[in-house]
């Protein structure tokens, strides 16, 4: 049996592989678009200190740790007092930095009050051109964990490295308490005047 062929013109062919290449074209043009969208969503823009630590959800995402949740609580504490905020940016942090707090520690400390003493440090700090320049916490082998009135205790110490006219440090010994959900709680902290040993920087 004798098949016929048929004969492709060249015209033909030019013509289908200009539509060919259009197709092919516009498909490209079309998936760069989209992923130029969808790599736009995915890249934050960048966010300031202050604006990462509101962000932080400390009910999904508390730290496990004495340690961890004392260097939330420096964090914090050193964005309070080096950064230029709004109140309403300085009312969030003071919050955030309450739900590091045991119960007992917030009852003696009504958010109002500590807000309030905050912001009238900020200004000290402004006018004696100070800034909490660095922080240290003591290494995890240095935590002392004893039985106290509360429960588990780690004893931490630390210090804040503050600039000014010159660089001092302030030492601070911290209680963190296990409350009843399992979560390390700030319960006490005070100033200390001997240089303690922290040998691990953060």
């Amino acid at each position: 049996m004798n098949i016929k062929k048929t004969k492709t013109s060249p015209v033909g062919t030019i013509v289908f592989l200009v539509i060919l290449s259009g197709v092919i074209i516009g498909l490209y043009i079309m998936l760069t678009r989209d992923n130029g969208k969808e790599e736009a969503t995915e890249i934050p823009s960048e966010l300031t200190e202050a604006e990462t630590l509101i962000r932080k959800d400390l009910v999904k995402n508390y730290p496990a740790t004495p340690r961890e949740v004392l260097k939330i609580y420096c964090r914090i504490t050193k964005c309070l007092y080096n950064d230029e905020l709004t109140d309403e940016q300085i009312e969030k942090l003071v919050s955030k930095l309450r739900d590091l707090y045991y119960p007992d520690l917030l009852a003696i400390n009504s958010e109002d009050q500590q807000v309030e003493a905050i912001k009238n440090e900020r200004e000290k700090y402004k006018k004696e051109k100070k800034s909490i320049f660095d922080y240290w916490i003591d290494s995890t082998e240095n935590i002392e964990y004893i039985e106290t009135k509360f429960g588990e205790t780690a004893i931490i110490n630390m210090s804040f490295t503050e600039q000014g006219s010159g660089m001092k440090k302030v030492y601070e010994k911290f209680s963190i308490v296990k409350d009843a959900d399992k979560k390390w709680k700030i319960a006490a902290f005070k100033e200390i005047k001997d240089e303690s040993t922290i040998t691990e920087a953060d």
